[in-house]
């Protein structure tokens, strides 16, 4: 469990400038039971604090009806912050468009920019995509991918196999969370294997269940703002208004599904 911070700091994190969006990540190895209810409590707790949030999903394909982040760098538009009565945060497909960005390697920090410059300065975006797609574009960056754990079939191997990904290709160290029923037994077992298979301590952080009084306590908040400090500065320039890209999303269900 996430223990509660009350050191200066932590008090004054939502008060500090920024310099651009900053970028936050979440690993989908294709538990999106796990990934998706995590994912958007931690947009709901950055609401709360006060930040506009943009996901780009990369799971979802942008297409005509539904454009998204393919469309936005192609017309170099760029998103400026909305006022909404109540909380909300924008989901963009991002398929295409993230594809794209990590098809030339060598222009990783001017692609970083051109997302900076399309979304809110003082905002925070989220990259929800594979392991090979953020070891792409943010391999050997500062970035903690956020990669949920939990008891769903399969979903130990696959997130070690994204976790050797991460470690071996991106040199990312990713923030592992353990939504499984039985903590221990999902936990230790992919302790062992990154220890024995890729010489890599894992410590995980435990969230027991997925249920609405399960996020109702600090947790959640805590993490969110753990992957705040950890996440990265987007350089940001003016540009003109951008609309009619994404969806808003108003407080989503527990279980979502694309």
């Amino acid at each position: 469990m996430l223990e509660s911070t009350t050191n200066q700091a932590s008090g004054l994190l939502a008060l500090a400038p920024q310099q651009g969006p900053r970028l936050m990540a979440v690993v989908s190895h294709g538990d999106d039971r796990a990934e998706l209810p995590l994912l958007w409590r931690i947009c709901a707790a950055l609401v709360d604090f006060g930040y506009a949030v943009t996901v780009l999903d990369a799971t979802v394909c942008e297409s005509e009806a539904n454009p998204g982040l393919e469309q936005m760098l192609e017309c170099n538009y760029s998103r400026m912050a909305e006022s909404l009565d109540a909380p909300a945060w924008t989901v963009v497909p991002a398929a295409r468009g993230v594809q794209g960005l990590c098809a030339i390697p060598a222009q990783k920090s001017h692609n970083l920019s051109r997302l900076g410059r399309m979304f809110p300065h003082d905002g925070v975006v989220i990259l929800y995509s594979n392991a090979e797609w953020l070891v792409a574009l943010l391999g050997e960056s500062e970035c903690s991918p956020l990669l949920p754990v939990s008891s769903q079939k399969n979903s130990l191997m696959t997130s070690y196999l994204a976790l050797k990904r991460l470690l071996k290709n991106g040199k990312l160290q990713p923030t592992v969370v353990n939504l499984a029923q039985n903590q221990r037994a999902v936990a230790v077992s992919l302790s062992e294997c990154a220890k024995t298979f890729l010489d890599y301590d894992v410590k995980p952080i435990n969230i027991r269940t997925l249920t609405e009084e399960s996020f109702s306590g600090g947790d959640v908040p805590l993490l969110a703002l753990r992957l705040l400090e950890g996440a990265l500065a987007l350089a940001n320039t003016d540009s003109l208004p951008m609309t009619g890209l994404g969806s808003r999303v108003d407080r989503p269900q527990p279980f979502l599904s694309h």
